[in-house]
């Protein structure tokens, strides 16, 4: 058989059998839904979905309305994430920037981060919040209470 030949076939054998050697594609199913706060919607809140067995990672993001698409590391942006169950929790800052007078009168403007929901839905332990993603699309919705 000619080597160039050969060649081609085990080329194409291993192109066959091994397609997605070094990255592996998750089959994922979308996730969205609208993160509130005593009845108000969050915006600019960081929704985390930990798997508590299988599965990967999502994170999503909300607009002005406080509408997330989730998304994994490995998946496309907005395609959701892996069926199976998970723990949620959330961060949700915001900058407030407070004017002091030092000792000679000058204005000093600190940044500082301060978070718009309670210390408990900052971990997945503590929020109380949880989540099953199945196969379709899914809303999850999630009301957040302040007190």
């Amino acid at each position: 058989m000619n080597k160039k030949l050969l060649a081609l076939c085990v080329a194409l054998a291993v192109a066959v059998l091994f397609p997605a050697c070094g990255k592996s594609v998750l089959k994922t199913e979308p996730v969205t839904g609208t993160i509130t706060l005593d009845g108000a919607p969050l915006a600019n809140c960081i929704v985390y979905f930990t798997p508590t067995g299988e599965g990967a990672q999502g994170v999503g993001r909300t607009d002005a309305q406080g509408v997330y698409k989730l998304q994994t590391a490995q998946g496309a942006a907005d395609a959701g994430t892996t069926p199976g169950s998970y723990k949620v929790h959330f961060t949700c800052d915001e900058i407030v920037s407070p004017e002091e007078t030092d000792a000679e009168g000058n204005t000093i403007k600190e940044e500082v981060v301060k978070s718009v929901i309670p210390a408990k839905y900052n971990n997945a332990e503590t929020s109380g919040c949880t989540a099953e993603v199945i196969k379709g699309k899914n809303t999850i919705d999630f009301a957040l209470e302040s007190k």
